[in-house]
């Protein structure tokens, strides 16, 4: 009886809505205030309570202004209320939602099975539990609602069917050896997140966290990932002995060049005293010179000034003697021949006892030229 009521009254105001805008003003709020009051004896009551973690859409079933916009969201927690056939609402749950990848079959809606990856250098890597934590925009309720359905019908379709292709997209970028170092698989965990939200933003749903476990390999692999992890730690452990025998290298050259600077100074230091002595020794042997040649110079200038006297009295007394000798030279010649005489008897004579004579006379017999040259010779022998 309520239906056929409700449906006669739809019927009604679909007539009013026809005829015009004065009656639509004088006689729509009351019938809505009579179907309100029909709905809260007979059916629905038109109240609806908005829990934490919901979100609602409030829709106008029949277009007319008085039931308000064609639709809107209300955010706030509490109670509202609508008219019941002429609004319609619809509750969306927005709580933070997981999905987990995990190694099974879909067993509900927060679980799917786990993500295999095929790396570009053909092998085959998996996460064991992969976890996709992500939830609906309260702002963009009607439009989750208009893409993916009532209630909790977003959360069968678009992380699920979005997620795994750019998983395996980003990841598929690394080899198995990259997809092993955490650096590798952290920033593709990134990369798929920022691609998830591109996607999934115009959607009105967000990833907040992905959250990826060491990926697992087949055992050959595994063995060459340990091997390489190995090798990597040899190849560290070479490299901090390497960097602590440069260190040691640094210190010893820095201990070399402090004890052979300390020599350097020292030998500067004994050079400099050197040095010091040297300048005062020369000035030492500059003053004795000083004094030598000061010495010398006196004693030069007085044997100078003595022969320099005593050539001057020797002058005096040669000029003297001339003076005496010309004076006895004129008295002589006064004197005339008996004093030329006397002077040759005096000084001549004494020495005619040294010169010998042998008479001369004329050979009677033809020269013997031996005889000539060997008294040439006896006389010149007695020379």
């Amino acid at each position: 009886m309520a239906n056929e009521a409700a449906d006669q009254a739809k019927e009604m105001l679909g007539k009013l809505q026809q005829r015009g805008g004065c009656l639509r003003q004088g006689v729509l709020p009351v019938i809505a205030v009579a179907l309100s009051l029909w709905n809260f004896a007979f059916g629905d009551s038109g109240i609806i309570e908005i829990e934490p973690g919901e979100v609602a859409v409030v829709y106008n079933t029949t277009n007319l202004p008085i039931f308000g916009d064609e639709h809107h969201v209300v955010q706030q927690q509490g109670t509202i209320t609508y008219v019941p056939w002429f609004q319609r609402v619809e509750v969306l749950d927005i709580e933070p939602r997981v999905l987990r990848m995990e190694g099974r079959k879909d067993a509900d809606e927060d679980h799917v099975s786990r993500l295999t990856v095929r790396a570009k250098d053909g092998s085959n890597f998996w996460f064991n539990k992969l976890e996709i934590h992500y939830q609906a925009k309260a702002a963009l309720a009607d439009k989750i609602i208009n893409i993916h359905g009532r209630g909790s019908a977003y959360r069968h379709h678009a992380v699920r069917v979005h997620s795994r292709g750019i998983l395996r997209d980003e990841f598929g970028r690394y080899s198995f050896l990259e997809a092993a170092n955490p650096a590798s698989y952290g920033k593709g965990t990134s990369d798929a997140k920022n691609m998830l939200n591109d996607r999934l933003s115009k959607t009105g749903l967000e990833v907040t966290q992905i959250i990826t476990p060491k990926p697992s390999f087949a055992a050959k692999v595994e063995k060459a990932i340990k091997d390489r992890q190995t090798a990597d730690q040899e190849v560290l452990v070479f490299a901090k002995q390497r960097d602590r025998l440069e260190k040691q290298r640094d210190r010893m050259k820095q201990g070399v060049r402090e004890k052979k600077n300390a020599e350097y100074q020292a030998l500067l230091g004994k050079l400099a005293a050197d040095l010091q002595k040297a300048r005062n020794k020369l000035v030492s042997i500059k003053r004795e010179a000083d004094k030598y040649a000061i010495d010398r110079r006196a004693k030069g200038k007085a044997t100078h000034l003595e022969k320099v006297t005593r050539a001057k009295a020797s002058t005096y007394a040669a000029r003297e003697r001339a003076k005496g000798l010309a004076a006895k030279i004129r008295a002589v010649g006064e004197e005339g021949p008996d004093v030329l005489n006397a002077e040759i008897a005096t000084h001549v004579f004494p020495q005619l006892k040294n010169i010998r004579a042998v008479p001369y006379s004329r050979p009677s017999q033809p020269i013997d030229i031996r005889h000539i040259t060997a008294s040439r010779k006896r006389a010149g022998g007695d020379r």
